[in-house]
């Protein structure tokens, strides 16, 4: 960041910013690691009694989990956070109405039977909770008490047990925690602004801490934006919370936190966000509001620790839920679930809309977050948002409970099978027209329903051209092994999905875990897909949009123009967020065959600033082109830009390919188009020496403390290997430099270039020369 225009202000204290942030922001706002929990589609299960949903939705889950819609009721419209009582009835914070709603299942068959409002008459009801048989509720300005006298489930006794609470401005809803074995209420107060100063009190930002009789009321921590997500960890007793970012600062900062919330703790606002990065004050609306900074100030951000995770800029975490039960599989015993209210839809960095899984030890270390959930956007825009992850709970079973507010208001509940089975292997992410399929690897049962049978496997090859019910035999360990090898000659290019499917015999239903992996089975030839160039492609559109309006679309500029005798110019303005330019295919577009994007493109006549933002988003996946070194924003001049396919992750097909940037004025894009790869032709093993260049599977993987990267080179070139985190982010530097033809091992400790061990999760190595770029993945178990 720089800070700049300062001239109204000390010398000491613009120093004093500037030596702050050159020496505490590098590296101290990283995105966590991710990890793959490897999701499948799942058709959610609709009763008849919410058949004014659509019939179509569906979730991404991981193996063995399904989910059914649990309540959609129509006079519930925004149901928020939800909490059980005592007797094991759901209840819901329905906040447009201004009430709190039960929602029994009298008859056990796992569906709400009716919406029942138990107590009214608030201002913005968000939270609840129960304690000693009362309802507490986290209004606008107050914490409510209701009382039951005559046990019928409505609650007609009411009393304030907090007021005053500060509700001026924006981030008005309240977030309450009962922490019944440590005897305290917690309840979070959010900012009243985007980024400003305010002196209405140290209760804004905060956390505010009670005892249970409603005594002892004082502000617990503070420094938060919005603190709207709370909860007390099964194991330590600590809190933790989810805070929502500002917003002035580009479609990928500043990143949402995850953290605990300590007694004392200073968690940055309006001064800093991350691991004490300051927020740029060269913004005018944050300069005019902070500036200038004082000897407080910068004490106060020192006190910063880093926090336990940070996920993508404006995804909007709401609801933290500690797992606490066995009905999941053990990894997520003490794991908590994110809800994520927001995604690229609304011009987040990646499709966001989702619950997210953060894994970590009980003090926050070796954290790594997966995807749970996802599947709430069919398309790219926010019409095609059919769900908002907002409020998680689970029942004394174990299952899930997950609230949307938006879109579908409904609830769902998530269960997972008595089965659980869990596997490893060695299956390829891709083949080429003439490889041959060659994969092994084992499943192992880690549960089972006590009163079946033992359970089966097979495996469904049919996609590759091979039989769709393989019998695999079970070993002395009681585990299920494979080994695999075939020709895929005879299927056609495209995604294909390998599958195991372990099934367990019983009454009403039998139990069944389906494990896949796809595989990318290449196609010998393609030609370049030319999106624009003299015109739009048939069957695309190109759509120019900021967060608040539709803008115009010029694909008929003749003035800047790299080929050809037009262009296309847009004339940008730089508002809350980045303004996006998507262009969108009628119907996905199948990767497959094509190597890279490619686009001319020309930052227009006018300066730009080099800190300025231009960004391209493929696949879920957004790259930053000028922090990446793509292009050069300050150029004037028409410069070709290709970035590889794969450096979007692993092959989905592509709904969109969007342009974002936060500067104003116009700037031009021409020859937009999705390049072809090289021709695909046989190995041959007639010579020591390969005939292709080629990265093969590592080998063990997964992997814990080792494994070994392999690649071909024809001739003598200029390789570089590296290894990336499933953020996008090189992780480590295994080659760099010429290397002579023939067979490479390389060997990989799972630890990056500093010699720190990485967190469990999956990661993908990437072999770069000119001959071209390949990317596969791998799996670090610790």
């Amino acid at each position: 960041m720089l800070i700049r225009n300062y001239r109204h202000y000390s010398l000491a204290v613009v120093l004093s910013a500037l030596i702050a942030v050159q020496v505490l922001a590098q590296g101290a706002a990283r995105l966590t690691p991710r990890a793959d929990v490897e999701l499948q589609p799942v058709r959610v299960d609709i009763p008849p009694q919410f058949s004014h949903l659509p019939d179509t939705l569906s979730v991404n889950l991981p193996p063995g989990f399904r989910a059914r819609v649990y309540a959609a009721f129509e006079t519930v419209d925004r149901p928020r956070f939800m909490a059980f009582d005592d007797h094991g009835v759901l209840h819901v914070a329905n906040m447009d109405d201004d009430e709190i709603v039960a929602l029994p299942d009298h008859d056990g068959d796992g569906f709400a039977d009716e919406a029942i409002v138990v107590a009214a008459g608030f201002e913005r009801p968000h939270s609840l909770g129960f304690y000693d048989g009362d309802l507490y509720v986290g209004d606008r300005g107050q914490i409510v008490r209701f009382m039951d006298a005559d046990d019928d489930g409505i609650y007609e006794q009411r009393e304030v047990f907090a007021d005053d609470i500060p509700s001026s401005g924006g981030h008005s809803t309240r977030t309450l925690i009962i922490d019944e074995p440590g005897g305290k209420m917690y309840l979070g107060v959010g900012w009243p602004c985007d980024l400003c100063r305010r002196n209405d009190g140290a209760e804004r930002g905060a956390v505010l801490q009670f005892n249970l009789d409603g005594s002892g009321r004082r502000v617990y921590a503070n420094g938060m934006r919005n603190p709207i997500g709370l909860a007390i960890h099964p194991a330590t007793g600590e809190l933790w919370g989810t805070n929502n970012g500002h917003d002035l600062e580009g479609v990928d900062s500043p990143p949402e936190w995850i953290d605990i919330i300590r007694d004392g703790s200073f968690h940055g606002m309006p001064f800093a966000y991350g691991y004490q990065v300051w927020a740029d004050f060269t913004i005018p609306a944050y300069r005019d509001e902070i500036l200038p900074l004082t000897a407080a100030d910068s004490a106060l951000v020192a006190t910063m620790e880093p926090p336990v995770a940070l996920v993508p800029a404006h995804t909007a975490p709401m609801d933290i839920h500690f797992y606490d039960h066995d009905h999941f599989p053990a990894r997520y015993r003490h794991a908590a679930f994110v809800a994520l209210h927001a995604g690229h839809a609304k011009l987040a960095p990646i499709e966001g809309y989702s619950v997210v899984t953060l894994f970590s030890e009980p003090d926050g270390s070796n954290a790594r977050v997966a995807d749970f959930m996802t599947g709430f956007q069919t398309g790219t825009e926010v019409d095609d948002v059919w769900g908002y992850p907002m409020g998680i709970t689970s029942d004394a079973a174990g299952r899930l409970y997950v609230s949307s507010d938006l879109g579908n208001p409904l609830i769902l509940r998530l269960e997972h099978s008595p089965l659980v089975a869990t596997w490893r292997h060695d299956i390829p992410d891709s083949l080429g027209p003439r490889d041959t399929f060659v994969a092994s690897g084992s499943v192992r049962i880690e549960r089972v329903d006590p009163e079946g049978p033992a359970p089966e496997a097979t495996a469904d090859l049919s996609q590759l051209g091979g039989l769709a019910d393989v019998s695999l035999r079970r070993g002395d360990d009681g585990t299920f092994g494979w080994l695999f090898r075939m020709a895929a000659s005879g299927a056609p290019p495209g995604l294909k999905t390998v599958a195991i499917t372990v099934r367990q015999e019983a009454s009403p239903r039998a139990h069944v875990v389906r494990l896949t992996q796809q595989v990318a089975l290449l196609p010998r030839e393609r030609e370049d897909l030319v999106i624009f160039g003299e015109e739009l492609a048939p069957g695309w559109q190109v759509l120019h949009q900021t967060f608040v309006e539709e803008r115009g679309v010029d694909l008929n500029e003749d003035g800047i123009v790299h080929s050809g005798t037009v262009a296309a110019g847009f004339r940008v303005f730089a508002g809350n967020w980045d303004w996006v330019v998507r262009f969108r295919p009628e119907s996905p577009v199948d990767p497959l065959g094509f190597e890279k994007l490619r686009f001319a493109f020309h930052a227009g006549l006018f300066d730009r600033d080099p800190t300025d933002d231009f960004n391209i988003y493929v696949a879920g996946r957004l790259i930053d082109l000028v922090e990446e070194g793509y292009v050069d924003i300050t150029s004037k001049e028409w410069q070709i830009v290709d970035v590889q396919l794969a450096a979007f992750g692993p092959p989905q097909p592509i709904k969109e390919a969007t342009f974002g940037g936060d500067f104003s004025r116009r700037f031009y894009l021409d020859d937009v188009r999705l390049v072809a790869g090289a021709p695909i032709t046989a190995v041959t093993d007639d010579d020591t020496t390969p005939d292709a260049y080629q990265l093969g599977s590592n080998y063990p993987n997964p992997f814990n403390s080792g494994t070994v990267i392999p690649y071909d080179l024809d001739v003598a070139r200029d390789v570089r290997l590296s290894i990336y985190n499933l953020a996008g982010q090189r992780v480590g530097l295994l080659v760099d430099g010429p290397r002579t033809p023939g067979h490479h091992d390389v060997p990989w400790s799972g630890r990056n270039d500093d010699g720190q061990t990485l967190a469990s999760g999956v990661y993908f190595y990437r072999l770069r020369s000119a001959a071209g770029v390949v990317t596969r993945k791998l799996v670090l178990v610790r």
